[in-house]
This record gives structure tokens, sequence and C-alpha cells, in this order.
């Protein structure tokens, strides 16, 4: 393949690759824009509200409080949650809360495919809870690597339930468990687990 032959397929490569990057973007915004039409041809029109078909979802905040509200069924989830969160979540947990559905008492997180899926993939009355996400640094001999995982966990729950969630990793007989103030996307590390302060049991 000459040098002239090898610019001509990197253009095409790049321009194809472009070209289908604007169309997605224009789909999209397409979407954004008959999403917004239907929103307020249903708050303004009580003839359209009644032919549009809807459902009801309850989001449950981080205090176990429900609330619940009508919803077309060509929403998007994601979209939903999203002004939830600026409608009834306190602007101090927002970049924190995630979402996810409860079952049993063990909190199952909605991945990327949930989260664009429609309103009309759920029942009537379906429930959401809100919840955050524990990152916990387990530590079982000084000469072995401490291991971490991420525990979804409510904001009502005790330091005896978290505990319990605990307990079902990987076994070990003593847990401690301590608190320290980090940003959100930083790693723990040996300084965080010796500043941090211990929970006890009525925490």
């Amino acid at each position: 393949m000459d040098n002239s032959t090898a610019v001509l397929t990197t253009n095409l490569t790049s321009f194809v690759y472009e070209d289908l990057i604007f169309h997605v973007q224009t789909i999209q915004h397409q979407m954004i824009e008959i999403a917004k039409y239907l929103d307020d041809q249903w708050k303004n029109d009580k003839k359209i509200r009644e032919e549009l078909k809807s459902r009801s979802i309850t989001f449950v905040d981080p205090y176990g409080n429900p609330i619940t509200n009508k919803y077309m069924n060509h929403e998007l989830i994601s979209t939903l949650f999203k002004q939830y969160k600026k409608d009834y979540i306190p602007k101090y947990l927002q970049n924190w809360v995630k979402i996810g559905t409860i079952s049993e008492n063990v909190i199952s997180p909605l991945d990327d495919s949930e989260l664009q899926s429609t309103v009309s993939k759920y029942p009537d009355g379906y429930r959401f809870i809100t919840y955050c996400e524990l990152s916990i640094l387990i530590e079982y001999r000084e000469d072995v690597l401490r291991q971490q995982f991420v525990l979804p966990v409510l904001l009502t729950d005790a330091i005896e339930k978290i505990k319990m969630r605990i307990q079902e990793l990987p076994k070990f007989p003593n847990i401690a468990l301590k608190s320290f103030i980090s940003d959100k996307d930083s790693q723990m590390n040996n300084q965080n687990w010796s500043e941090g302060r211990t929970f006890n049991s009525d925490d």
C-alpha cells in the first residue's frame, strides 16, 4: 500500500467514524426534543394526558420516605432519577446517591441498560430505592495486601447490620469499622485508616 492509499484509508475511516457520531448525536437530540414535547403536552393538555399511557413509579429517598408520581411510558428511568435527585435529594448527597431495587434486604444496583430503559418496562406501582456505596478496606494480616470491596447500603442502616453484610464477604473473625472523609473518587490508604474514627455498635 503506497502513502496516498494509506492517507485515503485513514481519512475514510475518520469520516465514517465522525459521521456515525454525528448521526447518533442527532438521534439523541431528536429523542430529547420529542420527550420534551410529549412532556409539555402531558402537563398542559388533559385530553392528551388521558390518551398517553402512563403508570405510577415510586422512589424511596435515603431516609426511607417514598415519593410516588405518574410518568409516561416513554420516559427514561435515568431522566426520572436525575430529576428526582434534583427535586428531593439534599444537595450534599446528590453526588453520592445511586438508584437500585431491594428484595429480602439485598440491594441490586441498576446497570446502564436498566437506567436507559423506559417506564414501560416496569409494572404500575414499581418501587426504586436510593442507596450509597460504602468502600470497605479489609486487612487479614499485616503481611497481606488489603482488599477493597464496595458495599451498597442504605443511609438508615445501623453499624451492626453493615457488619452482618460484611461477614457475608470472605470469612474473617474480627471486624473493625472506621470512617473518614475523602474525595468522591479517591482511594483508601494507610493514612485514611490511621486517622479514621472507629465506630461503636450503637452508632
